[in-house]
């Protein structure tokens, strides 16, 4: 999209209109995955790894609220945005901006005026403004056949974003077989998430699940940590990247730090001896 085009929004901007869509969310035990990072990185059309950063200023400017809620199809909590007064009414500005426009669209082989609508109403699948703002940051001409293949195209993201899951879900397994991550292990797969475009939320919700489906994980979470921590402090000393991997470790257990920190004592009382 160019940056004279009248749907030239910043990232900020899309992300409110597109969570313009969702009303009611703060009364909801229950939030829909359209609300996750994953599903707002998509509709921004931005990346995964640089949403955190505008997700944060709007939380602090009073825009989005930011909740860890139970999300409809996972089985744990995950991180969740959606409007307050303030993001509402800079959203709605936002729409009403919009609506007021008549942006060039191919219809055919003529090219036409038409307002956000008008291009919705032509279509044989319901867009939202967010769609056509989307649509326009992956092409510098809107098409209105191309627009109404956006279902198709969003299905088929879906398929390549759960492919990339079940990838990266196989990794995990096949790394906590023996009920241990090695340093190479960790690395390996710190690499894979990366390429894959998985979050640090989505790691460890995965890495959980992982260790729980795995046939020959250690049962006792306790022991497993202090078999960690006994290599570890092996030579005397813990080293950072060697902390930063036991404390993944121990959030992937979920064992409490007191408890972390008495097993580590407890290592280091018997490497003494």
């Amino acid at each position: 999209m160019k940056e004279t085009s009248p749907l030239a929004l910043t990232t900020e901007e899309r992300i409110l209109l597109y969570l313009s869509d969702f009303r009611g969310m703060e009364e909801r035990f229950e939030l829909p995955e359209a609300l996750t990072q994953r599903a707002i990185a998509f509709a921004a059309g931005t990346q995964r790894k640089h949403l955190s950063r505008y997700l944060d200023d709007l939380v602090s400017e009073g825009m989005l609220e930011q909740k860890k809620a139970h999300i409809e199809g996972q089985r744990q909590r995950m991180l969740a945005y959606y409007l307050i007064p303030r993001g509402w009414g800079r959203a709605m500005e936002i729409k009403q901006e919009l609506a007021a426009l008549r942006v060039p669209i191919r219809v055919g082989t003529e090219i036409r005026q038409m307002t956000l609508e008008e291009i919705d109403k032509a279509t044989s699948v319901r867009l939202t403004f967010s769609d056509i703002v989307r649509e326009a940051l992956r092409t510098d001409e809107l098409d209105l056949a191309e627009l109404g293949k956006i279902d198709e195209r969003r299905r088929e993201d879906m398929d390549e974003r759960v492919k990339k899951l079940e990838a990266y879900t196989r990794a995990l397994m096949t790394a906590w077989k023996d009920g241990r991550v090695t340093a190479t292990e960790r690395l390996l797969l710190d690499q894979l998430r990366e390429h894959l475009g998985i979050s640090h939320e989505e790691h460890e919700r995965m890495e959980t699940e992982a260790i729980a489906r795995s046939e020959d994980a250690v049962e006792d979470r306790l022991e497993l940590y202090k078999v960690v921590a006994s290599e570890a402090w092996e030579h005397g000393e813990v080293t950072p990247r060697e902390r930063e991997l036991m404390e993944a470790l121990r959030k992937a257990l979920q064992i409490p730090k007191a408890d972390a920190t008495r097993l580590e004592e407890t290592v280091k009382a018997g490497d003494a001896d």
